[in-house]
């Protein structure tokens, strides 16, 4: 699938945020992935420090959606971090908007990889 440059920089500028959000990598694929969650799981280790990155691997024609993580950020996003984004995703994409639905689904594991404030015991809330 060919992204049109609009489409592009918007998944670059949610890559981006969703880095600054969380802390971790995120890589995002477009196209055929011929073994299913395989072909994800090859992808992802393609990716630069693949053991804190997540990929979020999108089949538009098989109408699949894959999110992987390395080992590391797994620590930090769940199986069910990745079913919320999962439904996020498909919100969008049942719409005919895949570049919103991986937007969406981007937000949705950086705000729960988002490290939780840490309060300090004599602090009043």
């Amino acid at each position: 699938m060919h992204l049109g440059s609009t489409a592009h920089r918007e998944l670059t500028r949610s890559v981006k945020l969703a880095r600054e959000i969380s802390g971790l990598t995120f890589g995002v694929y477009i196209g055929e992935l011929a073994q299913c969650r395989d072909s994800a799981i090859a992808r992802h280790a393609e990716l630069a420090a693949a053991e804190s990155a997540v990929l979020i691997a999108v089949d538009p024609d098989a109408r699949t959606i894959d999110i992987v993580t390395g080992k590391e950020a797994h620590i930090f996003l769940d199986d069910r971090s990745c079913d919320f984004a999962t439904l996020a995703f498909a919100s969008c994409a049942t719409a005919g908007d895949i570049v919103g639905g991986v937007r969406e689904a981007l937000i949705v594991l950086a705000e729960h990889a988002r490290a939780p404030k840490v309060h300090h015991l004599d602090e009043t809330f």
